[in-house]
C-alpha cells in the first residue's frame, strides 16, 4: 500500500451494492478490502478492484453472522493500522426465522449486530488518529417496524422476513445516530445511506410472504421497481456518504440527498436501549466462543 492511499473496508463487498461501492472507491485510489463468504466471488472482486486502481486490494473471507468471525475480521484489519473508511453494507432478508451459531436471530445478527460489533472494534483507532468515517446502510423497511420493541433481539409471533429486516435496520440506524453524537468532535464522521430497492441478488430473492398485510398488497409494485435500479445506481447513496463532505449524523436517501432521520432512531431512550442490547448480546456471543 502506498503511504498516501486511504484504507477502506466494505462488508458484503463481493457483489451487488457492496461491490459497486468498493469499485467506486477503488477508482478514487482507496486501498479497498472487501469482505464476503464466497472465495470465488471474493477473488474476482479483488481482481476487479485492483484493475480499477485500488492499491493492495484485498479479499477477506468471513461469515459475519457469527460474532467471533466479526471479531477475527477486526483483528485482521487492524494489523495494517487504522482504517479511513468502514462501509457496513452486509445484510440479509430471510423467508423463515433461523438462528446463527450464536443462537441469535439471523436477520438481526447480519443486518445490525455484525456492523455494530465491527464498528466498535475499529472505531477507537479512528478516534486515536483523529480521522475516519463510518457508513451504515439503512432502509425504508424500517417503516414496517415502527411499533416493534427494540429491547430484545427478536419478538414473538408470526415471522415476516422484511419486518425483521426493517426492525434490524431501525436498531442499526438508532445505533448510528447515537454513535454520531458520541463521536462528535473527534474527527470521525458517522453517516447512514439508504440504497433503496434494486435488482441485486437480495432484491431478486424477495417474495410476497416476506411482508405482512397490508404491505403485501403493494408487493407487485415493489418487485417491479427492483428492476428499475441497478446495483451501480443503488450504490449512489453509499458512495456519496463515503466520499462527500457531509456533517456527521447525516442520513441520505437513495438519490444521495440528506433527509430527516426516522424519529425513533433519534430518540435518546431508543438509542440507549439498542446500544445496551447490542453490547450485551455481542458480549454473550463472544464469551461462548472464547477459547479461554
Amino acid at each position: 500500500m502506498t503511504q498516501s492511499s486511504k484504507r477502506a473496508v466494505v462488508t458484503g463487498g463481493t457483489g451487488g451494492i457492496g461491490l459497486a461501492t468498493a469499485h467506486a472507491l477503488a477508482g478514487r485510489g482507496y486501498a479497498v478490502t472487501v469482505v464476503g463468504r464466497d472465495p470465488d466471488r471474493g477473488h474476482a472482486a479483488r481482481d476487479l478492484l485492483a484493475s480499477a486502481g485500488s492499491p493492495d486490494a484485498r479479499f477477506v473471507r468471513a461469515d459475519l453472522s457469527a460474532m467471533h468471525a466479526v471479531h477475527a475480521l477486526a483483528d485482521d484489519i487492524r494489523v495494517a493500522g487504522p482504517v479511513d473508511l468502514l462501509v457496513n453494507n452486509v445484510g440479509g432478508v430471510y423467508r423463515q426465522r433461523w438462528h446463527t451459531v450464536d443462537g441469535i436471530e439471523a436477520t438481526f445478527a447480519m443486518s445490525h449486530l455484525s456492523g455494530y460489533l465491527l464498528t466498535e472494534l475499529l472505531v477507537d483507532d479512528m478516534v486515536t488518529t483523529g480521522r475516519g468515517r463510518v457508513v451504515n446502510l439503512t432502509s425504508g423497511a424500517i417503516r414496517l417496524a415502527d411499533r416493534t420493541p427494540l429491547d430484545r433481539v427478536e419478538v414473538a409471533g408470526r415471522y415476516y422476513g422484511f419486518t425483521a429486516y426493517g426492525r434490524a435496520k431501525l436498531a442499526n440506524l438508532a445505533y448510528t445516530m447515537g454513535l454520531a453524537d458520541r463521536l462528535r468532535g473527534t474527527g470521525v464522521t458517522v453517516l447512514a445511506a439508504d440504497p433503496g430497492a434494486s435488482a441485486t441478488e437480495m432484491g431478486r430473492s424477495m417474495r410476497s410472504d416476506l411482508f405482512p398485510m397490508p404491505a403485501r398488497l403493494a408487493f407487485p409494485l415493489i418487485y417491479l421497481n427492483l428492476f428499475r435500479t441497478s446495483a451501480t445506481d443503488a450504490a449512489r447513496s453509499s458512495i456519496v456518504a463515503a466520499t462527500a463532505d457531509l456533517p456527521t449524523g447525516t442520513v441520505l436517501d437513495p438519490k444521495g440527498r440528506p433527509v430527516t432521520p426516522h424519529a425513533r432512531a433519534t430518540d435518546p431512550a431508543v438509542v440507549q436501549t439498542v446500544t445496551a442490547l447490542s453490547q450485551a448480546t455481542c458480549a454473550t456471543a463472544l464469551a461462548r466462543t472464547d477459547p479461554a
